[in-house]
């Protein structure tokens, strides 16, 4: 079954995003190698070093991570083992989609509210070096329980209408580059 046209829409928007966090990853990547590669050469080269350095490439890794599980998401490339779920007939392939698409849904709840949490919690707490709050770490889990969210929604979505079996979004694996 094809999907109506605004299925089709949102799904151009989707990768429209994608595109776009996987710029913001490719950013966050270049500066924390930058800033890495930089103090280890001002360390061992110079007796020096930048001292935000080690602060500001964790809170860049963490959001690296929960970037990142958005994007391995959305193409639906997460490790799995999809054996049996794979020889199931189309319908109860379908609702067993669906049901773990809505697992993924509630965990993602717990994940953005535990985050939302601790992120008003630790506004006022700042890193000791950099002066960042600590609060902007908490952002990346929030940020990704969302982003996790709305592709697990439209997974369930598409597998509940059945215009996929709900394995993504767009219905097709990604293969590009």
């Amino acid at each position: 079954m094809q999907p109506p046209p605004i299925v089709t829409g949102i799904i151009r928007a989707a990768d429209l995003v994608l595109a776009a966090l996987e710029a913001f990853l490719v950013l966050v990547l270049a500066a924390m190698i930058v800033l890495v590669f930089g103090n280890v050469v001002l360390r061992y080269g110079f007796d020096s070093g930048i001292t935000v350095t080690d602060e500001v490439s964790r809170m860049m890794f963490v959001w690296i991570a929960f970037a990142g599980a958005i994007a391995v998401s959305r193409r639906h490339q997460q490790l799995g083992v999809d054996f049996v779920v794979a020889a199931l007939p189309a319908l109860p392939r379908r609702i067993v989609h669906l049901l773990g698409n809505l697992a993924i849904l509630f965990c993602c709840w717990v994940l953005v509210s535990g985050a939302w949490g601790q992120m008003q919690l630790n506004w006022i707490n700042t890193a000791p070096v950099s002066g960042l709050p600590t609060a902007l770490t908490y952002a990346a889990p929030w940020l990704g329980g969302i982003g996790i969210g709305c592709v697990a929604f439209a997974n369930a979505l598409g597998a509940a209408f059945g215009y996929t079996d709900g394995a993504m979004a767009s219905g097709e694996e990604y293969h590009g580059a």
